[in-house]
């Protein structure tokens, strides 16, 4: 009878009747997923003239639109009436490169499978009373509607605007200006971002922390991420990088998907939001910076929200806001900027934001305190100039209506990629997405004759836009104006100096044209043609140059061009007094160097010994004006001999470089200071990684040179160093080069295919960090002696099985592989160190029980065990590492392991539970994350303490307690929000700190050798 009772209750009872042949009936219900594969099975005969790698496609493209949208349960269906149409019509999003055939077959199995979701839902047991409650629900609110007869409901007014604001975001957005692209047309060089944008790599300094130094591998700040990942760790992002990398093109792309709502699964949650865009050149001139109440109108658009809807955003977690340019900000109105920014943040905790910067803007730790995760945007790489060059061709060929242009494109596309690949001069200008496109429309323009030298280059792209592309067309005085290129050129390098001057990216369309009056004045031969406001036009119109980025203000396409422009001024003008007073401002770094270019050549002696006296000077920015001039050299074909030697003489007392963050500076002077740099006999471990990194960043052959000199090298930090510079070379040449003779412990990043072809040549390498979906592919598998693995950003790995097939590995370390659910394969591994980061949130640990030899575990996901003592861990643990969510376990039984020599914490619910403790304890090491009120009189009882870390924490008193730890030698400061004093522990003999200079005080009172001391010995 119980049994008949049970399976009554258990049979699928019919649905609504909208398919005759659902698909797998409950209790197992068919996911959306499944529903794509099967359901496409059933129309495959209406599309039998469909190639199959389409039809596969249309598929995979209905799998990813469900995989985005998220949990489709009862609450997201009703909410569409269970209208399978509506639903669809709701999730359907753009797919970028399906034929429009396999495009109809996408939205009919869209609306296939949406219909049989809905069929699923009316046929389950339960359906019957979830809809009286709907139904019940839905009655309520008739009823509040009716008794509101005033007008439309505040909601519904918001989300009407909402979408009506998306869609403006949407069009004003979706497209990009590629540079030259349109070349002999008037039509702007704009095309849709969507095949436009190609996806950039930073720095991830977070997963570098989290598990460099724990597994002997020192931080070498060079692990790296695509940008959408980086995204999808944080909801507050400091983005670096120079001029031309891409950042606002990146801010654009974010918006545009925003108001689509089609990010894809990676980033689905932000979806959900609505993007504010501001650019902060807009607001210098004015009096304060917009509240939110401001943000539509202050960023140009022309509509006007309902009351209070931007600060309902904010407050509910919704508002995207988009901060482009703190470097566009005067340095005078920084501080300013930074203060808008926290009270913002203060105010609004729960929106997402994205602030852009060029490096120097702004310093190391800035907005650390209010949660920003900083990266880097890192300088294009072999397969992304290919993938960019491929992007601009590929756009350009779906303008051309002739079929002989377009194969020209194909050898122009081909001869291209051929001399960024083997002409190191081209290799190194087309490092950035704006130097990229210059490459691409000169090789374009000039059948394949490129110049050589940077400010060739510019040259030669202003001919390209001041006068042949409209003379080849045969256009002239459009505008009742016809201008020479030198006249142009005087003209826009005017403006262009005015901005410099003035601190400022942009002018009003009226200064401008006063301005330009003025100017007009000794231009009689033009003045004749037309007044200010023609020849403002024909500037902004016909130039190339010029854009109006909002109405009523004017700006130059490209920051570079305004340099470039401004620098010329500034030469013809003799103003090299205000070149060298302005040296050491950030801002003006690229416009000294261009004028180095654009001076005769006793002008630039001249130039350059005034640069040297003033570094004499001035000794606070000594270091970076000498920098500055031997950058400049670069740019000098024709100097005087013994000015070259001078600076050459002060820049070689500035090497070697110690810090990674000298290297960077050192590196762009150039390939000049490779002849400089020393080593590897007789420099410590620090400078000899830095030497790496700055041979590493100069590139070409000489740059390798000098990395091979170091590829014996056995300290982990220089190892590690140039491993990771694999990346910027030649992946063949490189690993016979220097990779073959590194030393078995090298420490080696794989990430591209041309890479991993090259692992069986290098059989004796023990470690590999593998990044990007490759799984396990079998140049790993067959890699036996490896003993260290890292699996990093693969969203297609799922089985983790296949590691059964290295027998000595001990080291493990997963991140970002969400599809990973089951740890159970480690089961038996000899794994002794595993760092399990990223995962889906309550993925089992199950599995951690039949790992023997486990010694250290790092978890950093939110695992599915309440407390420490839930962990599956049969082993005495020695080290045990808890960060970022995996903050929810509570440290209850902690004492299962009275061995515990290495405890990472995060957050202060677990700062508070081990302070509250009262166990004896062993711990030598102790990282702790995330800390908003650290007192640290709470670590005093760990007496055995050799090293402590503090990471985005702040304290709640001096570092005076410390003191009473006899056995602590190294204190680590990372990313702190608040300057930290060090004065208290000056005199601690046995103590070294490693932290940022910036982000600490008190150093003038702590003994050099003891402040990020050049030898670590846990690297040597």
């Amino acid at each position: 009878m119980a049994s008949a009772l049970v399976k009554s209750a258990l049979t699928p009872k019919p649905g609504a009747g909208l398919v005759s042949d659902p698909v797998r009936p409950l209790p197992k219900p068919a996911t959306p997923e499944k529903l794509a594969r099967v359901l496409s099975g059933r129309v495959a005969s209406a599309y039998g003239s469909l190639p199959e790698h389409e039809r596969l496609a249309a598929v995979a493209a209905v799998q990813d639109t469900f995989a985005a949208a998220g949990p489709l349960d009862a609450e997201r269906l009703f909410a569409v009436d269970l209208d399978p149409g509506r639903l669809a019509a709701e999730l359907r999003r753009p797919v970028r490169d399906l034929a429009p055939r396999a495009g109809d077959l996408y939205g009919e199995l869209l609306e296939l499978c949406c219909t049989h979701l809905v069929e699923q839902l009316t046929a389950h047991p339960s359906f019957a009373a979830r809809a009286a409650v709907e139904q019940t629900r839905r009655s309520g609110r008739t009823e509040e509607l009716l008794h509101d007869l005033r007008g439309p409901r505040p909601e519904a007014v918001a989300l009407e605007f909402e979408e009506r604001y998306a869609q403006f975001v949407a069009g004003t957005h979706s497209r990009v200006e590629l540079f030259g692209l349109t070349l002999g047309t008037r039509t702007r060089a704009e095309w849709p971002l969507d095949t436009a944008y190609i996806s950039l790599a930073v720095t991830d300094e977070r997963l570098e922390q989290a598990h460099g130094e724990e597994v002997g591998l020192p931080r070498t700040g060079q692990s790296v991420v695509k940008v959408e990942r980086a995204l999808a760790d944080c909801d507050r992002l400091m983005l670096r990088g120079p001029a031309g990398s891409g950042k606002s093109t990146l801010v654009q792309w974010l918006a545009l998907n925003a108001a689509r709502r089609s990010f894809g699964a990676e980033l689905a949650d932000w979806n959900r939001c609505v993007p504010f865009v501001l650019r902060l050149r807009s607001f210098n001139s004015l009096d304060r910076l917009p509240m939110p109440e401001d943000f539509l109108a202050a960023s140009g658009v022309p509509l006007r929200p309902p009351t209070d809807w931007v600060t309902e955003l904010l407050d509910g977690g919704r508002a995207l806001v988009l901060v482009d340019g703190v470097d566009e900000v005067p340095a005078r109105l920084r501080s300013r900027t930074e203060t808008w920014l926290k009270s913002l943040i203060a105010a609004f905790p729960k929106a997402r934001y994205v602030v852009t910067t060029r490096p120097s803007a702004v310093p190391e730790g800035w907005l650390t305190g209010q949660g920003f995760t900083a990266h880097s945007l890192l300088p294009m790489e072999r397969d992304d100039i290919r993938s960019f060059i491929d992007h601009w061709h590929d756009s350009a060929r779906r303008e051309c209506a002739a079929g002989s242009e377009r194969e020209l494109l194909d050898t122009y596309e081909a001869g291209l990629k051929e001399a960024v690949a083997t002409r190191r001069d081209l290799g190194r200008l087309a490092t950035n997405p704006l130097m990229c496109a210059v490459l691409c429309a000169l090789n374009r323009d000039r059948r394949m004759q490129l110049p050589r030298a940077r400010k060739e280059l510019y040259d030669a792209a202003l001919d390209m836009l001041l006068i042949r592309r409209d003379t080849e067309r045969e256009v002239a005085s459009v505008e009742g104006v016809t201008l020479s290129r030198d006249e142009q050129t005087a003209l826009l390098q005017r403006l262009a100096y005015w901005l410099i001057r003035n601190g400022q990216v942009e002018a009003s369309r009226d200064d401008a044209v006063e301005m330009l009056d003025e100017w007009l004045a000794t231009m009689p031969q033009v003045r004749d043609q037309g007044d200010a406001a023609q020849v403002f036009s024909h500037l902004l119109i016909r130039s190339g140059l010029l854009r109006e980025p909002v109405p009523g203000y004017v700006d130059f396409v490209h920051r570079t061009f305004q340099d470039y422009l401004g620098a010329k001024a500034a030469v013809e003008s003799r103003d090299f007094g205000v070149l060298v007073r302005n040296a050491h401002d950030d801002q003006w770094d690229d416009v000294v160097r261009m004028a180095v270019g654009h001076a005769r050549v006793d002008e630039r002696g001249r130039l350059l010994r005034q640069l040297l006296r003033r570094a004499d000077k001035v000794r606070k920015h000594r270091q970076r004006l000498v920098l500055l001039a031997a950058a400049c050299l670069e740019h000098a074909p024709e100097l005087d001999p013994g000015v070259r030697a001078d600076v050459e003489a002060r820049t070689q007392d500035l090497l070697p470089p110690r810090t990674l963050n000298e290297a960077d500076e050192l590196a762009k002077v150039g390939e000049l200071v490779l002849e400089l740099l020393p080593g590897p006999e007789g420099l410590d471990t620090m400078t000899a990684t830095a030497v790496v990194r700055t041979a590493a960043q100069v590139g070409g052959d000489a740059g390798m040179a000098v990395i091979a000199r170091f590829r014996e090298d056995t300290r982990l930090s220089v190892v590690a160093q140039f491993s990771h510079c694999w990346s910027s070379f030649d992946p063949g040449q490189y690993a016979r080069t220097v990779l073959s003779a590194a030393t078995p412990e090298a420490y080696v990043s794989v990430s591209t295919p041309a890479q991993l072809a090259e692992l069986p040549r290098l059989r004796h390498i023990k470690r590999i960090t593998l990044v990007g979906p490759h799984g396990f592919p079998s140049e790993i598998l067959e890699h036996t002696c490896l003993e260290y693995l890292f699996r990093n950003d693969d969203p297609t790995l799922r089985d983790l099985s296949p590691l059964a097939a290295l027998p000595h590995l001990t080291t493990f370390v997963l991140s970002r592989c969400p599809s990973v659910t089951d740890l159970v394969p480690l089961r038996g591994l000899g794994i002794e160190w595993l760092s399990v980061l990223d995962l889906a949130e309550g993925t089992s640990l199950a599995g951690l029980d039949g790992l023997a030899a486990l010694n250290h575990l790092t978890l950093g996901f939110a695992a599915g065990v309440t407390d420490v003592a839930d962990i599956p861990v049969e082993t005495a643990l020695t080290g045990l590492v808890l960060m970022r969510d995996a903050a929810r376990i509570n440290l209850h039984g902690l004492e299962r392991w009275p061995d515990l020599e290495t405890l990472g914490i995060e957050g202060d619910s677990q700062g508070a539970q081990l302070a509250g403790r009262h166990d004896e304890t062993r711990l030598t090491g102790l990282q702790m994350y995330g800390q908003s009120a650290l007192d640290p009189a709470t670590l005093v009882r760990h007496q055995r303490l050799e090293s402590l870390m503090l990471s985005r924490s702040r304290l709640t008193r001096d570092l005076a307690p410390l003191k009473d730890l006899p056995r602590l030698t190294r204190l680590t400061l990372s990313t702190c929000p608040e300057p930290i004093d060090l004065t208290p522990l000056a005199d601690l003999p046995n103590l070294s700190v490693y932290a940022p200079l910036d982000a600490v005080t008190g150093t003038e009172h702590f003994p050099p050798e003891r402040l990020n001391p050049q030898t670590d010995p846990q690297t040597d």
